[in-house]
């Protein structure tokens, strides 16, 4: 019994010993981040979320079927942002209230803005979509970009994409305040109630 006892009490220390390193062995560097500061999480999927910043960015491509056709676009998601909000805020703060908004799954929601001057120095018009995800698993704020043609900007090859990319980088890292839009998007959201 007392040998079963060691046994199990070792067992417990090794995967708590385990569990601890397998947290920590991300070789995440917070203070490497470009940001305002970082907050430390206890999720094993996100250890940091940053402010006015992202641990990294990623373009994935996505599909959507119907019974006729199916299309596919590209987004750019920035991960472990402090706010899932970070790209509505940014284009809030830059163009104003969004043309558009489109629930999806929930209470999460894409706001759209059209026929928007993105790049300083462009004469090129965007629509924009963005929208941000806030779960166990998934923490990013993401950006669909299309051009006045309708192609989609952050597809492999089209030559605005690394102009994007960087653009909304650094709306990030420069990041104003996000009290207008909350309260913008509070009265949406009550105006919506009472339809």
């Amino acid at each position: 019994m007392r040998n079963h006892l060691k046994l199990l009490l070792t067992a417990g220390l090794f995967t708590v010993s385990f569990l601890c390193t397998a947290q920590m062995s991300t070789g995440e560097d917070p203070t490497k981040i470009k940001s305002r500061g970082y907050s430390k999480t206890a999720n094993p999927f996100t250890h940091y979320l940053y402010k006015n910043g992202f641990r990294d960015y990623s373009v994935t491509k996505i599909e959507t079927k119907t019974e006729t056709e199916t299309k596919s676009y590209n987004e750019l998601r920035f991960h472990s942002v402090y706010s899932q909000n970070y790209t509505k805020i940014l284009m809030f703060n830059g163009f104003g209230q969004w043309d558009r908004a489109l629930e999806s799954t929930g209470n999460n929601y894409t706001l759209v803005w059209r026929d928007v001057k993105l790049l300083p120095g462009s004469a090129e018009k965007f629509t924009v979509f963005t929208n941000g995800v806030r779960s166990f698993r998934y923490m990013y704020a993401a950006v669909n970009v299309f051009d006045s043609e309708n192609r989609d900007c952050l597809a492999e090859g089209h030559p605005m994409r690394e102009k994007l990319i960087k653009h909304f980088s650094e709306k990030i890292w420069t990041l104003g305040d996000g009290k207008a839009f909350d309260e913008a998007w509070s009265r949406y959201l009550l105006a919506q109630k009472d339809n």
